[in-house]
């Protein structure tokens, strides 16, 4: 069977369409892309809220993973035995410092969980052991490696012991040769190697050449210092310093010699020929006044040998 091609509506049978149909046709074809956006809205707020139950229920099994594994961790860092100090390494910024003696002060923490162990308990441990301790630095290597660094007080003072049981006249013309003090008696009895630290610890130790440190005499003692005893009272040693810069700054002085005094906490310096005589009763600046008015009456002609600034009413001088 073959159709006919299309032809137009004979005029008779045509009608035209009025204002009222042209508006209902729009108006049902509106409606239907209207239905046809809600249903595609419909479709989406059903992935949505799809998507939301999926979130929720992932959400939940991911926040219970999450709790179990931190609770495998905790487990882990407090009873696993892998976190165990089983060793400790010790790196030397210094010398002098003798890493079997700082192996054996550790070894106490052999065993300890890395967790729990503070740091402030390891430089409490190694500082009362060992005296002259200037900063520690520890580190954890996870998972049973301690790193510690240890750097010592610096080196301030080279040191001669003078032992006071054996008296020796030291004469002026001897200052330049054995660096001994005005009117000191004794017998310099001190090996090369004993220094002073900041902190006033004594250590026999070797320093490198050009290393050129201030010689300073102890004298006046009363048990022989052993390496590592603090022998000098920091307070002193920054007493002491003060007063060579002053002298050095204020009055032109070029200072030499240097011997302390340990029982009667005092202090002497040779400069520019003579011996200038402090203790640690009155104030620096009291000492130094003193100084100031005897150079104002006293020509320094006169004076041969030591100028005694120790009393708080006088100086006395030869």
């Amino acid at each position: 069977m073959t159709l006919k091609s299309g032809r137009p509506l004979p005029k008779r049978y045509a009608r035209s369409v009025n204002k009222e149909t042209r508006k209902l046709v729009n108006k049902r074809y509106e409606r239907r892309k209207q239905l046809k956006k809600e249903r595609i809205r419909r479709s989406l707020r059903r992935v949505q809220q799809l998507f939301a139950r999926w979130k929720r229920e992932v959400g939940k099994w991911v926040l219970v993973t999450s709790v179990s594994i931190v609770i495998l961790i905790i487990g882990l860092l407090l009873f696993s035995p892998l976190l165990e100090v089983r060793e400790i390494s010790v790196k030397r910024l210094n010398p002098r410092l003798d890493t079997e003696e700082v192996q054996q002060v550790l070894s106490s923490l052999f065993g300890k969980h890395m967790v729990f162990l503070q740091g402030s308990e390891i430089d409490e441990l190694l500082r009362t052991n060992i005296l002259d301790i200037y900063s520690v630095q520890i580190r954890k290597k996870y998972p049973s490696t301690l790193s510690v660094s240890i750097e010592l007080d610096p080196l301030v003072a080279k040191l001669e012991i003078v032992d006071p049981n054996k008296p020796q006249a030291v004469e002026e013309s001897d200052f330049s040769q054995t660096g001994a003090l005005l009117t000191t008696e004794g017998e310099i009895f001190s090996p090369e190697n004993d220094y002073i630290t900041s902190k006033g610890t004594y250590v026999n130790t070797v320093v490198q050449e050009g290393n050129e440190l201030p010689l300073i005499r102890i004298v006046d003692w009363g048990v022989r210092p052993m390496p590592n005893d603090s022998l000098v009272d920091i307070e002193l040693l920054e007493r002491m310093h003060s007063t060579e810069v002053a002298l050095e700054s204020q009055f032109n002085h070029s200072v030499s010699i240097r011997a302390i005094y340990l029982r009667a906490r005092e202090f002497h310096f040779f400069a520019d020929g003579l011996s200038y005589w402090f203790d640690m009763t009155s104030s620096l600046d009291e000492q130094l006044k003193r100084y100031r008015t005897f150079l104002q009456y006293i020509p320094r002609e006169e004076v041969i040998q030591y100028i005694d600034l120790r009393l708080t009413d006088r100086v006395v001088y030869r």
